[in-house]
């Protein structure tokens, strides 16, 4: 997809995580665009990881250090100046001491102390992005949920009280967490007031190459590793599939601008997915493309017909934002790539 190669020049977007996955493509469609971009990150090692695998964009570049995204005024510095905010960061841990302190509490307050920061100092901003995740959609004790169709319309119905109980899964709490962040930011709005509108971008598993250095095959982001575990041997049989819509970090870094450019995207939620997948449709792809991985790759069943689950509505994204979603077997074979470089450069191959 093209973007609008000088749109942003001479305006400043704070990115907030700017280490992070999707933030690393987050940034690259800003600084495509023209657009120099402050992002926040927690020190100045993930400083310097960020001006490496963005260095061809290095004077559009500067960062704020945030140590934690929940403290009261924490970002108050970083928004200084800016005109416009994509807020990324938040807690993706599935296994945790305590759901309340280490889930919900930094994913809710991260979002709302953003924006309690750009309302008091940040006048120019009139949008904020805040990356939500399919999560904040789906209804994990439905399953799979044959014959549902999701979209922007679905939310999770998961209590707080059972979100927050130390018996129930991290996982559960995990997706909850992103539905209390992405609702208390649209309360934000309502209660505050501000000088801003909200567009929410909902995500669901994001694949495809990543866009940060990866030196380290041992220490892959989740969902790298989700990937590279099926092609090097180290996962016998196709693992069973738990959630089934899927997107390319890349096209999740494009909706991410467009959200922020589009007049008509003011206070509109996003389902930025682009269909449904499964792990043996992802080994398929792997065997057909690397014969020579074959022997790494677990064969399952090829070629199985899909499981009867949910389906993905993801008409509104494509109509009103124009976006075109990257297949599986390009997001799929792009990362394997990638994964056979750094194989190679690190000696593993």
């Amino acid at each position: 997809m093209a973007s609008n190669s000088t749109s942003g020049v001479g305006k400043t977007i704070l990115v907030t995580g700017g280490s992070g996955f999707v933030a690393a493509e987050v940034l690259n469609a800003f600084l495509s665009r023209g657009y120099n971009v402050r992002t926040t990150v927690r020190n100045d090692h993930s400083a310097d990881k960020v001006k490496k695998s963005h260095s061809k964009y290095i004077k559009q570049l500067s960062f704020a250090i945030v140590k934690d995204v929940q403290i009261p005024g924490g970002h108050d510095e970083a928004v200084k100046g800016v005109d416009g905010v994509v807020h990324t960061a938040s807690p993706f841990l599935l296994q945790v001491e305590d759901n309340e302190r280490d889930l919900l509490l930094p994913a809710i307050k991260g979002t709302t102390e953003v924006l309690a920061s750009v309302q008091k100092y940040a006048p120019n901003v009139k949008r904020v992005v805040v990356t939500s995740s399919f999560a904040s959609l789906v209804d994990i004790s439905k399953g799979g949920r044959p014959g549902h169709v999701y979209s922007e319309k679905d939310w999770n119905p998961t209590t707080y009280e059972v979100a927050a109980n130390k018996d129930t899964n991290g996982a559960v709490t995990y997706c909850a967490s992103k539905a209390f962040a992405e609702k208390a930011a649209w309360d934000y709005v309502k209660e505050h007031k501000p000088q801003f509108d909200v567009t929410t971008v909902c995500p669901p598993m994001v694949y495809g190459p990543s866009g940060s250095v990866v030196t380290d095959l041992d220490h892959l982001n989740t969902s790298a590793a989700d990937i590279y575990r099926l092609m090097n041997g180290s996962c016998k049989e196709v693992p069973e599939t738990s959630f089934f819509a899927w997107v390319d970090v890349r096209d999740v870094g494009e909706v991410h601008a467009r959200a922020y450019e589009s007049p008509e995207a003011a206070g509109q939620r996003y389902l930025a997915a682009s269909g449904r997948y499964t792990y043996q449709k992802v080994c398929d792809i792997i065997r057909k493309d690397f014969p020579e991985r074959r022997n790494l790759v677990p064969e399952g069943t090829p070629n199985a017909p899909f499981p009867d689950v949910y389906g993905i509505d993801n008409s509104k994204v494509k109509k009103e934002l124009g976006v075109e979603f990257r297949s599986l077997e390009t997001s799929i074979h792009d990362m394997a790539v990638q994964f056979i470089e750094i194989e190679k450069a690190t000696g593993k191959a």
